[in-house]
């Protein structure tokens, strides 16, 4: 097969490296820019896509694709910004590397995970192919319920405060994914009669604010101690990642297995693997610095699995038309668009389509790394700024990405709120990761119960495929609880029973409306509510009994505020782009850059805001909305 695929590049190769190389350098271009991601990307990339044959164009797509992920996490590691939920595991570790000075290991160790990653996920895509449709017919909803509930329970470990904590919030994000429109019976739910919120929460606004909107006001609070330490950052320190990535290579394979065997199962999403991966690495890795504070291996463990789970993903999307993942769904429809056959007949063909791809996959993975080490020193320098001078900035791309998802004014709302709670469980002490693995993994669960328990029953357990996985979750589990009980939980005092009042009422609130859904859509969301009831009942009940809250530091920085104050006020007056390039080229001078770097990047920053406003203006929303926008604009 390896003769095969060296013949198929030095054919016509012309036509397709140029596809390959243009396709890995808008990826890259695209996973900089906070809020685009991968599937707006390739919905962005089709019509340049029709420019070559059908095979040249689904190379374009998919090596714009392949590194999306390989370059998003710059910013999610230097910014706190994720482009998408997967991109957001990255920065539980990332950003506190930043924090402490080494922003080049981490962003080191990033680009050697992802590239073995996507290499691992291109290989494992060539040898699926012979046993491609075996592996799908044995997975089934009942596999898919147990692959969720086992990725739920992870929140236990993930809690770093408390287990309780944990899996309260892990259940407030499987309420919040519940909002919309029931997948099995379309009745609406938590909707209040809205239409915006039939689709269900805006993920980036649900990510912005709970990831990024506490992490950047928290800085106003933060001594910026490691400011020195974060200039001194060189590219040695970024090959220094690089070598720690290689001594994690255990760490590696299995995070790009785990990958792609998730990627292989149509319908669970992309951001699942990521997370499982993250979990099982902080139960399993000893790290001296603990997982959520900047350990090492909590940057490489969701590179690896991000990337080498497209190539799982790409087998049921090009052998059986069936998406595995929200990015291959719209990858889908971009290849019929371009005309490129898809679906069994790739598998009695010569397979030249196949193994372009994965050579292309494998390729821009490769083509990436020269890409990225000639960007991220100026990436880090820019990220040795004070941190409380990007808490404007991080907040209004933050927000821009949100609009561009779904440009309403739920999603403002979607997002000031999600920003209070995470606030309020950053404050707290309390882990928000488990919000996000619930919000992910929380439809996957519910899909699979409902489809289950109508069509298998009990009777799921017969089923060789989830004895199999049920004998490997008990392992798991079993060196899990050891590893736990070395352990301790720090115990809960009344500062949580302060945040469990607020909960207590939510949770209450949503079982008395679950409680008048439908039958066949209520099942799920009053179990969720039931459970959150007892919970925050719990530690309530536990917090009163405690000691007193420790009340924590909250020294506020009147330089950074009245910096923040002016940019804000900059906004509706001048605009959003000039305003924030303005900022820009403010902080682009405190990293001490050159003025004409400088120059050149404020200028195609304020290009661009334009260009993705007039694009968000043009193709969807509100009159009030749209007007707002394009007051900011001009």
């Amino acid at each position: 097969m390896a003769t095969e695929i060296l013949a198929l590049l030095t054919a016509g190769w012309t036509g397709l490296t140029t596809a390959l190389l243009l396709g890995t350098l808008l990826g890259f271009i695209v996973g900089l820019v906070p809020g685009l991601g991968g599937r707006v990307g390739i919905i962005l990339c089709i019509p340049l896509a029709t420019f070559w044959d059908s095979l040249g164009g689904a190379v374009f797509l998919f090596a714009m694709h392949a590194v999306v992920h390989t370059s998003a996490s710059i910013p999610a590691i230097a910014f706190a910004l994720p482009s998408s939920g997967a991109d957001a595991a990255t920065i539980v570790d990332g950003y506190p590397l930043a924090k402490m000075g080494r922003a080049g290991e981490a962003l080191g160790a990033s680009l050697s995970a992802s590239a073995l990653g996507g290499v691992l996920g291109a290989v494992a895509f060539l040898a699926c192919i012979p046993i491609a449709r075996l592996l799908i017919v044995w997975f089934g909803p009942p596999e898919f319920l147990l692959l969720a509930i086992a990725g739920l329970t992870m929140v236990v470990f993930l809690s770093g405060k408390s287990i309780l904590a944990g899996l309260l919030v892990g259940l407030l994000g499987f309420l919040a994914a519940s909002v919309g429109l029931d997948v099995m019976t379309s009745s609406s739910r938590f909707t209040f009669g809205r239409p915006e919120l039939m689709s269900g929460l805006n993920l980036a606004a649900v990510l912005g604010g709970i990831l990024v909107v506490p992490e950047m006001l928290a800085r106003w609070s933060f001594d910026d101690a490691g400011h020195q330490r974060a200039v001194s950052t060189s590219l040695d320190d970024v090959l220094h990642g690089m070598r720690t990535t290689f001594s994690h290579l255990g760490l590696v394979l299995r995070s790009s297995f785990y990958g792609i065997v998730v990627g292989i199962m149509p319908g669970v999403g992309s951001s699942v693997s990521v997370w499982m991966s993250y979990a099982f690495a902080a139960r399993t890795v000893k790290s001296e610095i603990p997982f959520g504070q900047g350990a090492i291996a909590g940057v490489i463990a969701p590179e690896a699995a991000n990337n080498s789970k497209e190539g799982g993903a790409m087998v049921p999307t090009l052998f059986f038309g069936i998406p595995g993942s929200s990015s291959m769904a719209i990858m889908l429809s971009a290849l019929v668009v371009i005309g490129q056959p898809i679906g069994p007949s790739l598998l009695s063909r010569d397979l030249q389509v196949p193994m372009a791809l994965a050579a292309t996959v494998c390729l821009a993975n490769l083509i990436a790394v020269p890409m990225f080490l000639a960007v991220v020193p100026g990436i880090v320098r820019l990220a040795a700024l004070r941190r409380e001078h990007m808490v404007p900035f991080a907040i209004a791309l933050s927000l821009l990405a949100a609009l561009y998802q779904s440009l309403n004014w739920v999603a403002l709302v979607t997002f000031a709120a999600a920003g209070l709670v995470g606030c309020v469980l950053r404050w707290a002490g309390w882990p928000r990761v488990p919000f996000i693995l619930g919000f992910v993994m929380g439809p996957l669960a519910e899909i699979s119960y409902i489809q289950t328990s109508q069509i298998w029953g009990w009777t799921m357990f017969a089923r060789p495929a989830t004895i199999a996985m049920i004998a490997v979750f008990l392992v798991i589990a079993f060196r899990a609880r050891r590893s736990k009980s070395d352990t301790r939980s720090e115990p809960l005092d009344r500062t949580d029973a302060l945040v469990s009042l607020p909960l207590l009422l939510v949770f209450a609130v949503a079982l008395g409306f679950a409680l008048r859904f439908p039958i066949n859509a209520s099942p799920v969301p009053q179990l969720v509510s039931l459970g959150g009831l007892v919970l925050a009942g719990l530690v309530l009940t536990i917090g009163l009994r405690r000691g007193q809250p420790k009340s924590p530091d909250r020294l506020q920085k009147f330089d950074s505020l009245c910096e923040t104050g002016a940019y804000l006020l900059m906004v509706p007056l001048l605009g959003l782009p000039i305003a924030s390039t303005a900022y820009a080229g403010v902080l682009m001078v405190r990293a001490r850059a050159g003025y004409l770097q400088v120059a050149l990047s404020t200028l195609g920053l304020g290009l661009l805001q334009i260009w993705l406003l007039s694009i968000a203006v043009d193709i969807r929303g509100e009159p009030i909305v749209r007007g707002w926008l394009l007051s900011l604009l001009f």
